[in-house]
């Protein structure tokens, strides 16, 4: 009981100091809030009484003090000097600060004495708060500790522990015990846990691998023709030698965005939240491919002072993923309309639009999962990795916003990204080089069918 009682005067200690240092400081602060009001008050009713009706801000207003004696007689000297028409008013305030003074100095005592009087008795109030918790904790681990768990409980635990097949997904503990019961689902639902993740990534390992074969066997069958051919035909030579940089730089590229991924899931790719003009930013992008890419024409239309909260250069790593794909999928000379605005709910939002191929509504709830690529939407053809939309995913979830998807098959596709209001994601966000933990994408979409709403697909709206 030694140790105990210890604990928790430990504990009480701690809550009782932490109480009274904020009871200080909020005693400080509403003293303090009451000195300016009353200083205020008192030089309006000096001014009102000196200028009846005609009151205004714009005065010129100043205190003056003496300089001899101790501070109380100082005070005593102070004067309001204040100008009407070009003639200086001087009222005497010495009266009212000393009053005034003598006044908090009796706040003050009486503040001290209620504080000194916590000191010592607000450990013995908090004591006797807890102490029924305590006693309830302390009995329910007596409780527990007079369960019968003989070595019968301890062989049947163990034959069903050694009966779990690992390599079998559906594996559960089961002892038939009543009094294993809560132990049971606890080892159970680690089950299911460790089972998903090995089952992501299974599946991830095998997406890599699949997606590393083809460049892999170009690169093979182009150096293979090297090896026979490229010596003495440079028609060959060439071809081969721009096939075998262009599959490289592809892998350079899916391994760059793998290992971007790869840190996220670790917690390791770091974000630096500041102010951003989602305005700003979205003509930045459409200005870059305006310059960079002839084949579309883009267009902005962005509100005024669209301000967001987060890091900059992931945000604009989202803007360039999006526009990507609308480039990729949608034909040349067809446009593209970036925009930036405020929803309904004054969240800051930003969008990519185009008139391409669209999507078909069963392809919209995995376009961000990893590899995934739908078909004629998503091809190899077009050169993506299908890890782009992954990588937005993330970032956007570490900023705790959502996506709205909306897509026809032969109209056109919108990606809406929507972040968190200006002064909410401050919050969310200011304390971290990592972002807080992963608020799940808000995903809707509506189909028919679906039971499971996860994006929010609707008609196009011409813009």
């Amino acid at each position: 009981m030694m140790p105990d009682l210890h604990r928790k005067g430990s504990i009480t200690k701690r809550i009782n100091l932490s109480s009274v240092w904020h009871s200080l400081w909020t005693m400080l602060f509403f003293d303090l809030l009451f000195i300016v009001i009353a200083v205020l008050f008192w030089c309006y009713a000096v001014e009102i009484n000196a200028m009846g009706s005609g009151w205004s801000l714009k005065l010129t207003r100043y205190f003056t003090a003496g300089n001899s004696g101790n501070w109380f007689e100082k005070l005593g000297t102070v004067k309001y000097i204040f100008e009407i028409d070009e003639d200086l008013i001087i009222v005497p305030a010495g009266v009212f600060f000393q009053t005034l003074t003598r006044g908090l100095i009796g706040v003050a005592t009486v503040q001290l004495v209620v504080l000194i009087k916590r000191i010592f008795t607000g450990e013995k109030h908090y004591r006797k708060i807890l102490s029924p918790v305590i006693e309830e904790v302390s009995q329910t681990a007596e409780e527990l500790s007079q369960v019968a768990f003989d070595e019968q409980k301890f062989h049947n635990l163990e034959s069903a522990i050694a009966a779990i097949s690992p390599n079998a997904p559906e594996a559960r503990l089961h002892t038939g015990d009543k009094e294993l019961q809560g132990l049971e689902t606890a080892v159970n639902n680690l089950l299911t846990r460790l089972h998903e993740s090995y089952r992501q990534q299974t599946r991830f390992v095998s997406d890599v691998s699949h997606e590393l074969r083809t460049p892999i066997s170009v690169i093979q069958g182009y150096a293979d023709m090297l090896a026979r051919w490229g010596a003495s035909d440079e028609k060959v030579l060439e071809e081969s030698i721009l096939a075998i940089r262009s599959e490289a730089k592809n892998m350079q590229h899916m391994v760059e965005q793998l290992l971007f991924l790869a840190r996220g899931d670790a917690g390791r790719n770091h974000v630096n939240p500041q102010e951003i003009d989602l305005s700003s930013l979205v003509k930045e992008v459409c200005d870059e491919y305006a310059m960079i890419n002839r084949t579309h024409s883009f267009t902005v239309q962005e509100e005024d002072n669209v301000r967001a909260f987060g890091d900059v250069e992931l945000i604009k790593q989202v803007m360039r993923i999006l526009t990507d794909n609308a480039v990729k999928y949608s034909a040349d000379g067809s446009p593209i309309v970036l925009r930036a605005f405020f929803n309904y709910d004054n969240e800051p939002c930003f969008s990519v639009q185009d008139n391409g191929v669209g999507m078909a509504g069963e392809d919209i709830p995995h376009i961000f999962d990893r590899f995934y690529r739908s078909d004629p939407a998503r091809t190899r053809n077009t050169g993506g990795t299908g890890l782009g939309l992954s990588i937005a995913r993330w970032i956007v979830e570490k900023h705790q916003g959502y996506f709205n998807v909306i897509s026809r098959e032969g109209v056109g596709t919108r990606i809406e990204v929507v972040l968190p209001e200006f002064e909410k994601a401050s919050r969310l966000l200011a304390d971290m080089s990592v972002l807080p933990q992963e608020k799940q994408t808000k995903e809707e979409y509506s189909t028919e069918s679906s039971a499971e709403k996860q994006y929010t697909q609707k008609e196009l709206i011409e813009e």
